[in-house]
């Protein structure tokens, strides 16, 4: 998409549009991301407090097995029946029978906690033990006896693991019944056999996995949140009904720490673990698809009123491109129209819209009056020049007329003799050849002086007054190159106000020099002088109080020597000595050059 070949009603559009779905997006995600911080945060600290809760929940129900536990190591009326001969009375046998069934109950019924949650005991007598004869699977009804012989689980893996450990319980899971089972080695400080390494029997306790949430207040704070509890090798005992399709087949690799993140089948969980009593591990975990599921409930009415502003928002910069790109497809096709500008007669209020259109509006229209103007000018001057060309063109013949004409007279002159009006007339006429050969062509002084000298032999034969001009040591004139007709004003200025027609001559010094990486000429006289200021300031078109009848002459020579060398060209003037007056013509220090015999 080719944004600046579009129009400025789809551009500004298109601008509004995405700006403000960076805004709606931006404000979405971080609402999101503080939805889900917040969330997640609330149920780790939900899962912290169940978790502690269970923690208080499952010591007291272990200090109660355990208390359990120890009534029966310290039941005196155990010890003595597990103590007794068997087979010399089969009455007496049946009452013991009967009395450590008895006895076993009756520490039990003591236990409200347990009972109320459906807790068993089961005793399973040392087969070393000659009281053990009595409960063999021949001789007792599983269902009525809670004492039965060692000998019936002696190869079943709890039983065996029950006898490993020093103390403690075993804990696993009887799928069968669907109890969870705690085993444990049972001594009795009143039993007076000889003394058993395998003590007097397997104690097992056992409680219903259903009443496990009871127990523990397993209660889950989403959806799909569950508990897992595991033995201490790491084995699943109990799982909730909300994780019962989670496969967890290796659980070593649960946190021990409170929360952490874990992933199972592919699935990241938010875990909360916890060590209970006995080795037991509480594991806590969450789905984030439940985060989820929450962060996206309370997203939903941000999402609407997004949708709606967004709507909202496309019509706003709809009717806001149109608004701004009016007044500028107005004036864009107003400008498309000019085909001429000299006819248009521009209207500064004919474009309406914000300020900076109709600035720029009334800003076009002083731009095309002044391109008008312009080129009016342009036509002016051309017409000048036109007619200028056409004067030089007629000039141009007129002089050459007068030239031959005074060639004539010359001739005529020196055939009758007369050597004065001879030398007049052919210094006339080489004043008026130097002035239409090339006059805007570099001289060097030395040609320049040979001009001047022409012009004041014809100003003495008419005024008779004695005219000096004097080379003053320097530069030689003929190295030194300046622009036709720069010194003759400057010499002709002192020749006529620098003395009175009283006044016998006057001497006119020249002198050509370098300094400071400029060329300097410079003209003084021994006339009465003039104030510099006012002739520099005459120079500069400002104005004085002096009477100049030529003044366009010195002013031309200024205006030539900027033109031709600009920045560094240009005639001032200096007094000295009281008001005596110096000219000096600065010009590039390029303007010297080895005398090579070309100098004119």
């Amino acid at each position: 998409m080719n944004i600046a070949a579009m129009s400025i009603t789809k551009r500004t559009f298109l601008i509004v549009c995405c700006m403000i779905s960076a805004i709606l997006l931006t404000l979405n995600t971080a609402t999101y991301l503080l939805f889900r911080y917040s969330i997640t945060q609330h149920l780790i600290t939900s899962q912290a407090a169940v978790v502690q809760a269970n923690v208080r929940l499952s010591s007291v129900f272990a200090q109660t097995v355990d208390q359990l536990t120890y009534e029966y190591t310290s039941d005196e009326q155990l010890g003595v029946l597990l103590s007794r001969s068997i087979g010399q009375d089969e009455l007496m046998d049946l009452n013991t029978k009967y009395s450590l069934n008895n006895c076993l109950s009756s520490q039990l019924y003591a236990q409200s906690l347990l009972l109320n949650n459906g807790f068993q005991v089961e005793l399973y007598v040392n087969p070393q033990l000659p009281i053990s004869d009595l409960f063999l699977p021949n001789n007792t009804i599983a269902k009525v006896s809670n004492v039965f012989s060692g000998e019936k689980v002696a190869d079943e893996e709890w039983y065996q693991k029950a006898l490993e450990r020093r103390s403690g319980q075993y804990i696993f899971v009887d799928e069968e019944q669907s109890r969870l089972c705690f085993a444990c080695k049972l001594q009795n400080s009143s039993y007076t056999g000889p003394h058993q390494k395998e003590g007097v029997g397997v104690l097992l306790g056992s409680i219903p996995i259903s009443q496990i949430p009871r127990l523990l207040s397993l209660v889950p704070v989403t959806e799909h949140s569950g508990f897992l509890l595991l033995n201490d090798q790491g084995k699943q005992v109990y799982c909730s009904e909300e994780l019962e399709e989670l496969a967890v087949s290796d659980v070593s690799f649960v946190p021990t720490k409170l929360s952490s993140q874990m992933v199972i089948g592919n699935e990241q969980y938010l875990c909360s673990s916890q060590e209970l009593q006995w080795g037991l591990q509480l594991v806590f975990l969450t789905p984030y698809r439940d985060i989820s599921h929450q962060v996206w409930l309370m997203m939903s009415p941000y999402l609407i009123c997004s949708a709606v502003f967004m709507v909202l928002g496309i019509i706003l910069s709809l009717v806001l491109s149109r608004g701004v790109s009016k007044p500028v497809v107005q004036f864009t096709k107003k400008l498309e129209a000019i085909q001429d500008t000299r006819g248009i007669q521009w209207d500064d209020a004919c474009v309406r819209g914000p300020l900076e259109i109709q600035r720029l509006n009334r800003s076009f229209g002083s731009l095309l009056r002044r391109i008008n103007t312009l080129i009016e000018e342009v036509r002016e001057k051309e017409n000048l020049k036109r007619e200028s060309d056409l004067r030089a063109l007629q000039a141009q013949i007129n002089p050459h007329f007068m030239l031959n004409a005074m060639n004539a007279v010359n001739y005529m002159a020196l055939e009758r003799e007369q050597d004065d009006i001879a030398a007049t007339v052919d210094s006339i006429a080489n004043l008026m050849r130097y002035s239409i050969t090339e006059p805007d062509s570099l001289v060097t002084v030395s040609t320049e002086l040979d001009n001047i000298r022409e012009y004041i032999s014809v100003y003495v034969l008419r005024f008779r007054q004695e005219i000096r001009l004097e080379l003053l040591p320097g530069l030689p004139a003929d190295q030194v190159v300046i622009p036709k007709f720069t010194l003759q004003p400057l010499v002709e200025n002192s020749m006529r106000h620098g003395i009175t027609r009283q006044d016998a001559g006057i001497t006119i010094f020249l002198r050509a020099y370098e300094e400071g990486g400029e060329l300097r000429v410079e003209v003084t006289d021994t006339g009465t002088g003039a104030d510099a200021e006012k002739l520099n300031a005459y120079l500069d078109y400002q104005e004085v109080d002096l009477q100049m009848t030529h003044g366009f002459g010195i002013r031309n020579v200024n205006e030539r020597l900027k033109l031709r060398y600009p920045g560094c060209g240009g005639l001032r003037y200096l007094n000295y000595e009281g008001k005596k007056l110096l000219a000096r013509i600065t010009l590039p220090s390029g303007s010297v050059h080895a005398a090579s015999g070309n100098g004119e």
